[in-house]
């Protein structure tokens, strides 16, 4: 559609054109000529002639401006249709960033809670090695532990 009203305007402006064009020729022919009377008055016949060119103009110029008018109002709607496309555009992303802005909220409410306690890097390291209790040779209780510790000396 953005295409469409382009093409539009561009067709209005070339249409335009060759009428406006004939109007600024016609009219500078016209001042020349009533120049060129002012300062040499001429016969009647060619005063006669003079005026009624002048006349003739001055019928042709509401045509013109008319049809030239006509594209202008052309142009206008199809800028319209712009305007319109971005108004659509607008409420678009009006509409994403609602939905971006409750997204968010959604994620804010439902985010785990935290641990009070803070968490050490090397956390693991301070379970030990870790011992199968069912073994031969292995201690299983503290009161091991003591009389291993007792028959060493310590």
């Amino acid at each position: 559609m953005t295409a469409q009203a382009a093409e539009r305007a561009l067709n209005s402006v070339e249409a335009s054109q060759p009428h406006q064009d004939a109007m600024e020729k016609e009219a500078k022919a016209l001042t020349q000529r009533w120049d060129e009377w002012f300062e040499n008055p001429i016969e009647l016949s060619d005063a006669r002639e003079l005026v009624t060119d002048t006349r003739q103009f001055l019928k042709d110029v509401p045509g013109h401006t008319s049809f030239t008018n006509a594209q202008l109002l052309d142009i206008m709607m199809a800028q319209d249709f712009q305007d319109l496309t971005g108004q659509v555009i607008k409420r678009m992303m009006d509409v994403i960033q609602e939905i971006e802005r409750q997204l968010l909220m959604v994620l804010l409410e439902n985010i785990p809670e935290q641990s009070t306690r803070p968490k050490r890097e090397n956390e693991s390291l301070l379970n030990g090695p870790q011992v199968d209790a069912s073994k031969a040779g292995v201690v299983a209780s503290q009161d091991q532990v003591d009389d291993l510790l007792d028959s060493l000396g310590f």
